[in-house]
């Protein structure tokens, strides 16, 4: 060691002294052992100080014995991310130091966390979640961790629209990390592009585990802070009550993570664009949690299947896939499952703004029982209120006289099944403007029932407020003076202070 550094062999034993000498790799009866390149590496770092001196002004330094401090590359909060080197590596790899500095004026909650996060980091291994090299505490620096040096961050990715394969691939990634640090008992609690981070072997891994809880902790950490997360990534429980909440919260925030990959934005809402991927997205997000996917698992089963290629053949235009697919899904026959899941995967891939097409698919959709309409309400109310909405917009348009009649049945299918106020509104405002337009009896008729039927002051309002969205030469024809005497009050009201206003 000696000859490698140059010194003589005293010198050696006042090195040795020095906190960034590096530390030895075993130890014999005769004394310590160290790796020689290590030593060699160390001595042309820049690290090398003379024996019992300071490091000149501007050299860089080490933490751990081990990594050559560079330049800062990031950070947040309390904490700052250094560049450095691994002497320890023999090609010099690069890696990232986390550094939780000034430790001595910070408050307890904030050292806890930082320390909470590398004790959970320390019993991670995964090829998805990003590795803890070394951790400690420098007396200059103060709690430190160090990792690879990632190579790219998910952040930098939204801002381009993804294809639905192309985001299949990275949630893959995303979804295996999610349930190996779930299956350890560990809840991320803030997932965001910005903290999924590219390793040096390529894949993606999930990093920064600061606000991490393990399942099993309670009474520690309870501060106002313990609710805090990134807007628009976190689950709305989460900000109720952090101490609380179970996977279903990483799953929402992996959900966000796959809208904005596809919308190329921050999820400031929950609009999902049309794709395979749409149904999956809005189930993830849902604003109940007992909606979502129960596990990481669950949700990549969800997400391979609705990007699984589709089957090769003859290629339909949009009539001809509505009248193949109305037969199989008919009220009163049991309704043919695999027409059921295609409808499903049409209205995902749907662009609500085709006319001609939002025609051909409202038509097969009419087709549907209350049963299915049950099931998928049942299982993603906020993916089907976005299609029924879609369907309603389109009754104020066009249709054969033979279809008017079916297409109101099915509103009022749904109105029934649902027992949603959103969802009357937006049925009475799409069957009054169909049937004025076509001047069809029989659609005046399922108005006149869904009003009639109406119990509740809440329901009352929202008929009301879809009568007025539909104007009031509409209103006027779908409810004469004779069937106001017969509505609920607040209808009865409403409908006398419309008919007698100067709108039209």
């Amino acid at each position: 060691m000696a000859a490698e550094l140059g010194v003589s062999r005293q010198q050696v034993a006042k090195l040795r002294q020095n906190d960034d000498f590096p530390a030895p790799v075993a130890a014999l009866s005769a004394g310590d052992i160290w790796d020689l390149d290590v030593i060699r590496r160390w001595g042309s770092s820049g690290l090398r100080r003379g024996a019992g001196r300071p490091a000149p002004v501007g050299q860089p330094r080490s933490v751990g014995r081990r990594f050559e401090m560079g330049a800062e590359i990031g950070g947040g909060g309390f904490a700052v991310v250094f560049g450095a080197r691994d002497l320890k590596a023999a090609d010099d790899d690069r890696v990232a130091v986390k550094v939780l500095q000034q430790t001595h004026a910070l408050d307890t909650d904030t050292v806890a966390r930082f320390e909470r996060e590398l004790r959970l980091m320390s019993t991670l291994g995964h090829v998805n979640v990003m590795t803890l090299l070394a951790s400690g505490r420098d007396a200059e620096l103060g709690l430190w961790y160090a990792m690879p040096l990632a190579r790219g961050v998910l952040s930098d990715e939204v801002g381009g629209v993804m294809e639905a394969k192309d985001v299949a691939v990275v949630m893959r990634e995303i979804c295996a990390g999610l349930a190996y640090i779930h299956s350890q008992g560990v809840l991320h609690r803030d997932l965001k592009p910005a903290n999924v981070l590219r390793t040096p072997e390529g894949t993606w891994a999930i990093a920064d585990f600061g606000l991490a809880r393990v399942v099993e902790e309670s009474g520690l950490l309870t501060s106002t802070f313990d609710g805090m997360g990134t807007r628009f990534y976190v689950a709305p429980e989460q900000w109720r009550d952090a101490k609380h909440v179970d996977e279903r919260a990483d799953i929402y925030s992996a959900g966000k993570i796959m809208q904005a990959l596809l919308t190329g934005s921050t999820p400031v809402d929950d609009d999902v664009p049309a794709g395979p991927l749409r149904a999956v997205v809005q189930r993830a997000i849902s604003q109940d949690r007992t909606r979502r996917h129960g596990s990481a698992t669950e949700l990549l089963a969800a997400i391979e299947a609705a990007v699984a290629p589709a089957p090769t053949g003859r290629w339909e235009t949009a009539e001809e896939r509505a009248e193949r697919l109305r037969p199989r899904l008919k009220v009163g026959r049991i309704v043919d499952k695999s027409a059921f899941d295609e409808i499903i995967r049409w209205a995902d891939e749907m662009d609500f703004t085709n006319y001609a097409d939002m025609g051909e698919f409202s038509w097969a959709l009419s087709a549907l029982p209350s049963g299915s309409v049950k099931w998928w309400w049942g299982q993603n109310p906020e993916g089907f209120l976005g299609v029924f909405q879609a369907f309603t917009n389109r009754l104020e348009g066009s249709f054969g006289f033979e279809q008017c009649d079916l297409l109101a049945d099915f509103a009022r299918r749904v109105v029934g099944v649902t027992d949603d106020p959103i969802v009357l509104r937006e049925a009475v405002r799409g069957l009054a403007h169909l049937g004025e337009y076509h001047n069809r009896w029989h659609v005046r008729d399922v108005v006149v029932a869904i009003l009639q039927n109406i119990r509740t002051p809440e329901d009352a309002v929202a008929a009301l407020e879809g009568l007025r969205m539909a104007g009031k030469s509409t209103a006027e024809w779908n409810v004469g003076s004779t069937v106001i005497r017969t509505l609920h009050p607040v209808l009865r009201g409403g409908l006398a202070a419309l008919v007698e206003s100067d709108d039209r």
